[in-house]
């Protein structure tokens, strides 16, 4: 069941974006009906994860996101409540990383933003190993994802459009062991992310998808 703090804040964001955005949502039948999943998207603001969330059937949608975030009096607690997972970059974070399997092999999905950080510019920056290595320990499948029209919606007076897109799931063989190995599986995440993408957006992954 999802919890009442959830369906609130969900209804709450809804709107609020509605306020700034028209929502469109493309590939929602892509999302696995049952069964954890990681949800793996461009990240270019902080409306990003209510994007995807909103874009997604009502069940509960946590996220993996910066322990900073979590320290601020409001937010923090939000985050919390809502199901967020904190996580202290540029280091090994054993407990987040216990707490995203435990999240995931519950049946709950779990945003986690390949990049590891906002792209200023808004260009797909070069993905992150930590995603693949979390699907093969929970072992599930990872939903690409892309988000368009988000990193505008902090400017005032200027109703814009916010897009969401899911592709089909990725399945990481549990199998695969060394760089080369996980390489692979992140770059096809990777490009699978870049191809819902704008070429504007594309970034480090537009050329290898021009080839």
């Amino acid at each position: 069941m999802v919890p009442l703090i959830y369906q609130i804040v969900r209804f709450i964001c809804r709107v609020l974006l509605g306020m700034r955005a028209r929502l469109i949502v493309e590939g929602q039948e892509h999302l696995p009906v049952t069964g954890g999943y990681i949800l793996a998207s461009n990240h270019v603001s902080n409306w990003d994860p209510v994007a995807l969330s909103l874009g997604s059937p009502g069940h509960l949608i946590g996220a993996l996101g910066k322990q900073e975030l979590f320290e601020l009096p409001i937010l923090g607690r939000i985050a919390t409540a809502v199901g967020g997972i904190p996580v202290r970059r540029g280091e090994a974070d054993r407990e987040a990383l216990a707490r995203c399997k435990a999240v995931l092999q519950s049946g709950q999905p779990l945003i986690i933003l390949p990049e590891g950080t906002r792209s200023r510019s808004g260009e797909l920056l070069e993905g992150k190993h930590g995603i693949i290595a979390m699907a093969q320990l929970a072992n599930v499948p990872i939903v690409p994802a892309a988000v368009i029209g988000t990193k505008t919606l902090g400017w005032p007076w200027r109703r814009s459009t916010v897009i969401v897109r899911y592709a089909a799931p990725i399945v990481v063989d549990r199998k695969i062991k060394g760089h080369e190995g996980r390489q692979l599986a992140l770059d096809t995440t990777m490009h699978q992310i870049a191809s819902m993408l704008p070429p504007t957006m594309q970034g480090f992954y537009k050329q290898a998808l021009s080839v």
